[in-house]
C-alpha cells in the first residue's frame, strides 16, 4: 500500500469547538507545506498556518504576523494556542525577545524551536538517532540528510503520517540549555504530540492497515 497522501483523507470542517493552532512560520514553503497535511484530518483541530512572506522571517516579523492573524481569527470558537515554529541557525539574541513576549501570554503562545535547523524534525520521521557529533550543527547538512537518507527526499504531502516516530525519536534525542535546543534537537514534538492527539485515531487507523 503507497503511503497516505493529504489528499487521500476526506476533508473535514472543524467542529465549533474545535481546538485552534496558529501556527506562525520562519519559512514560507517547507514548514507551511508540512503543516497543511493536517488540515481536514479530524474536525476536532482547527490549523491556521501562517507562513513569512517576502524574506520577511525575523522574530519581529513573526510577532506582526501573530498579531494580524489574532485579529482576523475568532478564537471564541474554541480553546486556541499560538506557535512560532523557526530555527536557531539565524536570530540569536531576538529569539529572546520573542520568548519574553510568548512568557507575557497566559500560555497561550508558545514556541517550537529547532536546532539548526526545522529539517532535524523532519529527519526524526524516518530515522531515530542524530547523524555524528561533528555534522549536527550544520543546517546544510541536516538539509542534505533530508534530501539523501529519505528515498527521493521528504514529501510534505506524505511523510507526515510519521508524526507519532518523529515525536519519539524527537524526545529520545532532546537536550537543551535554558529553553535553547541543543544542536540535534527541536521542541516541535512538542506541537507535534498536541495534533498527533487530535488526529491519532485516523492516523493510527490507516497506519494499522498499511
Amino acid at each position: 500500500m503507497p503511503i497516505l497522501s493529504r489528499r487521500s483523507f476526506e476533508k473535514k470542517d472543524p467542529y465549533r469547538d474545535a481546538t485552534i493552532f496558529i501556527i506562525v512560520c520562519e519559512g514560507g514553503k517547507r514548514e507551511p507545506d508540512y503543516f497543511h497535511f493536517f488540515e481536514g484530518i479530524s474536525s476536532k483541530l482547527n490549523l491556521i498556518v501562517i507562513p513569512s512572506s517576502d524574506g520577511r522571517s525575523a522574530p519581529n516579523h513573526l510577532l506582526e504576523n501573530a498579531k494580524s492573524a489574532l485579529k482576523k481569527v475568532n478564537t471564541d470558537e474554541g480553546d486556541f494556542e499560538l506557535w512560532f515554529v523557526l530555527d536557531n541557525d539565524r536570530w540569536g539574541t531576538h529569539i529572546h525577545v520573542l520568548n519574553n513576549e510568548c512568557a507575557t501570554k497566559n500560555d497561550k503562545w508558545k514556541i517550537a524551536l529547532s536546532n539548526p535547523c526545522f529539517e532535524v524534525w523532519l529527519y526524526y520521521h524516518l530515522r531515530r538517532e542524530k547523524p555524528l557529533p561533528e555534522l549536527i550543527e550544520i543546517s546544510n547538512v541536516w538539509k542534505a540528510l533530508v534530501n539523501t537518507t529519505i528515498n527521493g527526499g521528504f514529501d510534505s504531502t506524505r511523510h507526515p503520517i510519521f508524526i507519532s516516530d518523529a515525536i519519539t525519536n524527537s524526545r529520545n534525542n532532546y537536550t537543551r540549555k535554558g529553553y535553547i535546543p541543543d544542536p540535534g534537537s527541536t521542541d516541535l514534538h512538542l506541537l507535534g504530540s498536541k495534533i498527533y492527539n487530535l488526529t491519532k485515531v485516523i492516523i493510527d487507523k490507516y497506519l494499522k492497515q498499511k
